[in-house]
Parts: structure tokens; sequence; C-alpha cells
């Protein structure tokens, strides 16, 4: 009996430190990059910008992080500060350039 559970107790144990943040991040602060562009797209919590020399680049804007969502359309300005976590920029400030 204590054969079969012993993979599965490896299994828990496996998924339980790979859903462990400090584990994920290995350490190592992303460093933070400034992305500035043209909003291409606005919907739910994904920001596609459109910087002047690069292809789109979306980035995820969390629930708690203040913006003004509503300026967020398509054509609008913007410049984000944004780390890379595990596959995708993660917003940590954005600014409506005028």
């Amino acid at each position: 009996m204590w054969r079969s559970r012993f993979p599965l107790i490896g299994l828990v144990a496996l998924v339980g430190l790979l859903a462990n943040p400090s584990w994920a991040q290995s350490g190592t602060a992303a460093a933070p990059v400034q992305i500035s562009g043209v909003v291409q797209s606005f919907s739910g919590n994904t920001l596609d910008v459109k910087p002047a020399a690069t292809p789109a680049v979306w980035v995820m804007i969390p629930n708690d992080l203040h913006v003004d969502r509503g300026a967020l359309k398509a054509g609008a300005d913007v410049l984000v500060e944004a780390y890379w976590a595990d596959v995708c920029y993660i917003a940590t400030q954005v600014t409506l350039r005028k």
C-alpha cells in the first residue's frame, strides 16, 4: 500500500514547490522595463501596446493597480513600467501621455 502512495506524495510535493511564488522567481527579482507606445486594444486586464520600432507587446494590468481604465482606448499614448513574470509583462505603473 505504501508503494502506491509514494508517487502521489512526490507529485503533491512537486506541485506545492512550483506553486510557491518565491520558488518560481528563483530568488531574483526581474528588472523593470519601460514600454512606451500607442494602445492597440484593452480588454479585461490585457493591454496591447505598440511601441514605435518593435512589435506589439501584451501587458497584464493587475486588478489592484489604480489606472484610468476608461482612458485606455485605441490610439492613446501610454508609458508602462512593467516586469517580466514567467510568460508575460505585469504592469507596475501605467501613465497616459498627452
